[in-house]
């Protein structure tokens, strides 16, 4: 029974590594830095509808999907499961 139940779990966990959660922690070096990536993709707020300012664009873009993201802060790291 005990192994049986090992096994399940090895298997679920295989399972979750190969799902990918749809986020991503990203560090810069300073708060000026991660003002700039703020600004270009975030939406801005104009007359009570949403907006989507243009994220400067890349080579990989396209592949990235960059225009579906959307940046904010990270909560506190006390906040996140790990």
């Amino acid at each position: 029974m005990e192994a049986k139940l090992k096994d399940d779990y090895r298997k679920e966990k295989e399972k979750v590594n190969t799902k990918p959660l749809g986020m991503a922690f990203v560090t810069f070096q300073n708060e000026a830095m991660t003002a700039i990536i703020l600004k270009d993709f975030n939406a801005c707020q104009c007359q009570g509808c949403k907006c989507r300012q243009e994220p400067r664009s890349s080579q990989f873009s396209e592949n990235l999907h960059v225009y579906d993201w959307s940046v904010t802060y990270a909560p506190d790291p006390q906040n996140v499961r790990w």
